[in-house]
């Protein structure tokens, strides 16, 4: 009798939580298969977005290089420091000038000594002429000036044919070496800013680098 008892206990205790288990008694367990299943996500109606982009990245613009030409030392640095501060890049460099030759009439003691040179070849036929005044009073007659000194003393040849003894070719240096910039920055700016940058200079000259 006792074992028929228990063996019905047990019926029952297995049919009690079997009806827990199923929800039967109002309670719910959120940690359940069932439940968990329930609440997810309809895969199907999942859609990938695409992630915002951002403002396009402005294309570099392109570059450009100019060379300045015919500045004094200190002309170029000026005009550097000028560059940089307007945006761009630029570099110094020194401007090798070669040697001019002149053909020239020096040891005139004095100006009124000039004068009478100049007059004398005048008369000889001899329209271009500067008189330059030298140290201590002295002057001298500059009649021509020539990249080599072949081309000079061509020249000079050319006037003792025509009577004219006392000239001599003269290899002299430039006076003021001159230095160039070398400018670079983005082409728009850099060409319509650098006209304004060499104003000041005038013997500025601006071209384009060498490829």
């Amino acid at each position: 009798m006792a074992i028929r008892l228990f063996f019905f206990l047990l019926v029952f205790a297995n049919l009690l939580f079997f009806a827990w288990a199923q929800g039967y008694f109002g309670t719910s367990d959120e940690g359940r298969e069932p439940q968990r299943m329930a609440q997810q996500l309809h895969p199907e109606k999942l859609r990938t977005v695409a992630a915002a982009q951002g403002p396009t990245a402005k294309k570099d613009e392109p570059a450009a290089c100019r060379i300045i030409n015919g500045l004094a030392a200190a002309e170029a640095e000026a005009l550097r420091v000028a560059i940089e501060a307007a945006g761009g890049n630029a570099k110094i460099a020194p401007l090798a000038e070669p040697p001019h030759y002149l053909v020239v009439i020096t040891d005139l003691v004095n100006k009124v000594a000039a004068d009478k040179k100049a007059a004398e070849l005048t008369r000889f036929g001899v329209a271009q002429q500067t008189t330059v005044a030298l140290e201590d009073g002295r002057h001298e007659i500059v009649l021509g000036q020539f990249d080599s000194d072949a081309a000079a003393r061509e020249f000079l040849q050319g006037l003792s044919k025509r009577g004219i003894k006392s000239a001599r070719v003269e290899g002299r240096e430039p006076a003021a070496p001159k230095t160039r910039v070398e400018a670079r920055g983005p082409a728009s700016s850099l060409v319509q800013q650098l006209p304004k940058l060499i104003a000041p200079y005038a013997g500025a000259t601006v071209g384009e680098c060498p490829p």
